[in-house]
């Protein structure tokens, strides 16, 4: 609802708005869909909704929000070589840390689940991706001073640890089993929802001062 509200903030006709914002419509509807299925694997049909279908719509909506920032670089034309590249450095550590873990110390049996340990891996550096971007873009935005909102990359970044930190725990509580409950994760991806909505309201007051905004910083 509040990204609707931010989306209509700048505009006075549906055939005005900027494309770019439906991918955080998207990524967050894909977001919902997949806490619906969660819960209705875990809470009503009481079976392991990890992993499920409802990983689908979580890396969907991922695709969309990396979309979204994707083309917000026309507005800040920030070299992707240094992301592409820590990135991939911190890719190779999570590799790295994952084939000591299995085929040294054999703490884990790689055939139990393939498709979790995938999402292990997947989710980090996703979220990693988030957090190197916001980073790049808020002192991109402060250099520039776009519409004075560079401060709100700040909290971008913020979701993506709290998200970084909940689904590397998570995916390794689920794979090593390590503890029965996983209500602490979830006060982990809370916190992060939270802070995301936090970052709507900045930008739809942003956009109520400014006026009619096109650049969503």
């Amino acid at each position: 609802f509040l990204v609707i509200i931010f989306i209509q903030k700048p505009t006075d006709s549906i055939r005005h708005i900027d494309k770019k914002y439906l991918f955080i419509l998207l990524s967050l509807v894909c977001w919902l869909t997949a806490e619906f299925l969660y819960g209705y694997y875990d809470g009503f049909l009481r079976i392991d909704a990890y992993p499920s279908f409802a990983d689908w719509f979580y890396l969907t909506g991922y695709i969309f929000f990396i979309l979204y920032l994707y083309l917000l670089n026309k507005s800040y034309k920030i070299e992707l070589g240094f992301i592409i590249s820590a990135l991939v450095t911190f890719s190779l550590f999570v590799i790295y840390v994952l084939y000591v873990s299995i085929y040294i110390s054999e703490i884990y049996t790689f055939s139990n689940d393939v498709i979790g340990l995938i999402l292990l891996f997947s989710y980090p550096v996703l979220d990693v991706f988030i957090i190197l971007v916001a980073i790049a873009y808020y002192l991109r935005g402060r250099s520039i001073s776009i519409n004075k909102g560079h401060n709100y990359w700040i909290l971008i970044a913020l979701f993506g640890v709290l998200f970084l930190i909940a689904d590397f725990l998570f995916g390794s509580n689920d794979l090593l089993n390590i503890i029965d409950t996983a209500g602490f994760f979830d006060l982990l991806y809370n916190a992060g929802y939270i802070v995301l909505g936090i970052c709507i309201v900045i930008k739809i007051s942003y956009a109520t001062r400014f006026g009619r905004n096109k650049n969503f910083n």
